[in-house]
């Protein structure tokens, strides 16, 4: 494979009834040489097709598992733009991308997903928070249980 390539591949495996793609698309990555295909996977980031996002987004938290966060930062400032995607269902991936990279800068966005979006993305964006801001765990905490004492 060479990375001229990758983009079709990429296109031709985002399936999402196939969730071990990515694992598969990380390791054949791997081999062929991650730094070499960092600038295809930020192009599909910032220009594919809602799947093959989803999928990039995939092959990033497998480089995380595997390598360690330090490996996935430059795609972080990429990640924070498709909390804004018009699809949903990227905007989710990229909701759990952020609380996976323990990203502090998404907490302004995360916020705005919460009190805007749509219940299951606002429900998924609390929980990044509840982990990314620790305070807002206490601060939630204190309203239900005075909700609870009227």
């Amino acid at each position: 494979m060479i990375t001229e390539q990758l983009p079709t591949l990429l296109r031709l495996l985002a399936n999402p009834t196939t969730p071990h793609t990515s694992l598969e698309m990380w390791d054949r990555i791997s081999a062929f040489g991650w730094d070499d295909c960092v600038s295809v996977l930020k192009q599909e980031l910032e220009t594919g097709e809602p799947d093959v996002k989803r999928l990039v987004m995939s092959i990033l938290w497998q480089e995380l598992e595997h390598l360690g966060a330090e490996r996935v930062q430059a795609f972080v400032p990429l990640i924070l733009s498709l909390l804004d995607d018009t699809d949903r269902l990227v905007r989710m991936a990229a909701i759990q991308a952020v609380r996976d990279l323990h990203s502090n800068e998404a907490i302004p966005q995360l916020r705005r997903i919460v009190c805007e979006d749509e219940r299951p993305l606002a429900a998924e964006a609390l929980l990044a928070l509840m982990e990314l801001d620790g305070g807002l765990l206490d601060v939630l905490l204190e309203t239900v249980r005075a909700r609870t004492d009227q």
